[in-house]
């Protein structure tokens, strides 16, 4: 059965119902964890890349890790994933000793492979 016409539901334990896995790699985390070695769920909550900016982010690092943690769609859709370019330039210390460029690569990939990514199209000016 296809829910909201991207994702097949699984009925998972301990996975929301509105983002099931994707049958090929499984949770956020797994893909994560899989293609870079991190463990999202390593994240502290400590803020030190919170200041980590760039025009036409949504939400910050620290937000993306921990929704990759849960699962949570907006990890995949939100744009930042698009906007942070500049950031994967940056040097970005992270206390928990995560890669967080890594992680923002890892993420756009599977926001490509699972249809979610952001159009190519530049937006309007």
């Amino acid at each position: 059965m296809i829910e909201n016409g991207i994702f097949p539901t699984t009925g998972g334990r301990g996975i929301a119902p509105e983002f099931p896995t994707c049958p090929r790699h499984g949770t956020l985390r797994s893909v994560i964890l899989t293609e870079t070695g991190q463990d999202v769920r390593l994240c502290a909550n400590c803020a030190s890349c919170e200041n980590l900016t760039t025009p036409g982010m949504d939400l910050t690092l620290g937000e993306i890790v921990r929704a990759a943690a849960r699962n949570d769609p907006q990890a995949l859709t939100c744009a930042t994933l698009s906007a942070s370019e500049d950031l994967l330039l940056r040097p970005i210390t992270c206390t928990a000793g995560l890669s967080l460029p890594s992680i923002l690569i890892a993420l756009q990939r599977e926001a490509e492979l699972r249809g979610l990514a952001p159009s190519s199209e530049a937006p309007p000016p």
